[in-house]
């Protein structure tokens, strides 16, 4: 399994922390009341659940990226717009994630959440009217029917799942180790997967900062990785190959053996 990496891009070039800060409290409330707008839309047109919310979801997103002087370089959305069902799986790096994929989310998008985003403001009312559905990593059970849930939504609706393989953000930095779930879940499926790989979150927006600086964030869809001869008892293999994958683009999290 092969990939061909974007270029080498020279360093991001970082702003001030005074743009993040003035631009904080209106970030703030868009970010929250315009969910909130999006939730109640949800709950009473139909036609806005089964699709007509995409295009205002992008714009959720790229308001806050705007306000903050972050520049998106998007390669490869051919293979984001690749027809038929598929399983988005990216890289889950800070909070300034959710405004990226917000700005580039697919058409019929099917997002697995955990749970504790319900208690959002706003943002739970969003997910739920627009029938994403949240997971409970805690419960075992509950999880699987969530998945169970997601395989319906792709083969009925052939939409796009997105997922974040390692599960959560990394607390050290760097990439760490796949889960299986979207594994599994293409080997039973025989659903293509499609990386997604975002570059300079990590700078603009580090673990554990709320303040947004200006920069450029890169956005590289892969190619669709054919999953039909997978098998789940293959998956763990699969996994790791996907993994190094997106390793061509990023750092391993420190402490791992890909480091």
């Amino acid at each position: 399994m092969t990939s061909t990496p974007s270029p080498p891009e020279p360093p991001t070039r970082l702003g001030s922390r005074w743009r993040g800060l003035l631009f904080f409290l209106p970030m703030a409330f868009w970010t929250l009341g315009m969910a909130g707008l999006i939730g109640v839309m949800g709950m009473i047109s139909p036609s806005f659940q089964r699709g007509g919310y995409v295009a205002w979801v992008r714009v959720w997103g790229r308001v806050p990226l705007w306000l903050s002087g972050v520049r998106l370089e998007v390669h490869g959305l051919e293979h984001r717009d690749a027809p038929g069902p598929k399983i988005l799986i990216f890289n889950h790096v800070s909070l300034l994630d959710l405004f990226v994929l917000g700005s580039l989310a697919p058409e019929k998008a099917v997002v697995l959440y955990k749970k504790e985003f319900a208690r959002v403001p706003g943002m739970g009312m969003a997910l739920k009217s627009l029938g994403m559905i949240s997971i409970d990593r805690k419960n075992h059970q509950a999880a699987v029917r969530s998945v169970a849930r997601a395989s319906e939504r792709l083969r009925e609706e052939r939409a796009t799942l997105m997922m974040a393989p390692e599960g959560t953000r990394s607390r050290r930095g760097g990439l760490q180790e796949f889960k299986l779930g979207a594994f599994h879940l293409a080997a039973t499926h025989g659903i293509p997967l499609v990386p997604m790989i975002m570059r300079g979150i990590e700078t603009v927006l580090p673990m554990g900062s709320v303040v947004i600086r200006s920069g450029r964030v890169s956005v590289d869809y892969l190619p669709p990785i054919d999953t039909s001869t997978w098998s789940a008892e293959s998956a763990r293999s699969h996994a790791k190959d996907v993994r190094e994958q997106f390793l061509e683009y990023l750092p391993a999290e420190v402490g791992t053996e890909a480091e």
